[in-house]
């Protein structure tokens, strides 16, 4: 195709120097074209005819074949473009969801500003991805000791369950063992929290041992209470979902921790200890 774009003019040219050759023969005085000459004039024109014809065939092609490459070329330059868009807007929802970790994580640490405090990022977690516990990379040598506090935005996450040099494992709320004394904020009536593995699917806790007289109700604000074993009190833990009760008359409530253990990348580690004296709050 490269061959007779490049060569058609040629091609036209020649046919044209010949038919005016011809012409100009033609134009003698009293001139009379024979047979034979009569057959190349006809030959000749019809065959210009169709040269010209096939040139602008195959020049129409060529356009064709030109433009669908253009066409190409554009569509992977726009192509490339979506790709670097999709790129930047995946880039940009990282960055705004770092800056809302960030930000949530601040307004904890100024919440509890009268607490030290060291970030931590978590590093590895369980292979079902409850969160029931996981990996921090923060240790011993970052002065973490077992039973410290850990936050994260929303409130409680959890403690230090086991120190390495450089990492700890942070058994969290809604882990089946795990345990707080807590009250609702509004009433100051108490209870324990802890996980409990039929509302593990929902990462909900389980509130127990209420006094039947109390208050509480769907909405209030649990919080950790001054009898905890190892948290100190006020400490946002979430909201009282469910009220209902239990065979001896004692109240229960279901809590939804105000941490989404799900997104949970970052947390903060409370690094001072707080050990107080369990009350017993077993039942006969």
């Amino acid at each position: 195709m490269d061959f007779l774009e490049k060569y058609k003019k040629y091609f036209v040219i020649g046919l044209a120097v010949v038919s005016l050759a011809l012409m100009a023969y033609s134009s003698r005085d009293n001139y009379q074209p024979g047979p034979i000459e009569r057959a190349f004039g006809y030959v000749v024109t019809n065959g210009q005819g169709f040269v010209m014809g096939i040139g602008d065939w195959f020049g129409d092609r060529i356009d064709f074949l030109v433009n669908m490459n253009d066409l190409h070329n554009i569509n992977q330059q726009l192509q490339d473009e979506i790709w670097m868009m999709q790129i930047e807007s995946a880039r940009l929802t990282h960055v705004d969801e770092e800056n809302r970790v960030l930000t949530e994580l601040l307004n904890i640490h100024r919440r509890y500003s009268d607490y030290p405090i060291l970030g931590a990022n978590i590093i590895a977690t369980e292979p079902t991805n409850w969160m029931d516990t996981f990996i921090i990379n923060r240790g011993a040598n970052d002065g973490v000791l077992r039973d410290m506090m850990v936050l994260a935005p929303g409130g409680l996450a959890g403690r230090v369950s086991k120190v390495g040099s450089n990492y700890s494992v942070v058994t969290s709320l809604v882990e089946d063992m795990s345990a707080v004394s807590a009250q609702s904020l509004r009433t100051g009536d108490w209870g324990v929290a802890q996980g409990d593995i039929n509302l593990a699917s929902g990462r909900l806790l389980r509130m127990e041992h209420i006094d039947p007289a109390s208050d509480i109700v769907v909405g209030d604000e649990i919080v950790t209470s001054n009898i905890s074993s190892m948290y100190p009190p006020g400490i946002h833990i979430g909201y009282v979902v469910e009220v209902g009760h239990m065979p001896n008359g004692m109240r229960t409530a279901v809590v939804q921790p105000s941490v989404d253990f799900t997104r949970l990348t970052t947390v903060l580690v409370v690094t001072e200890l707080f050990v107080h004296e369990l009350i017993d709050i077993s039942t006969d």
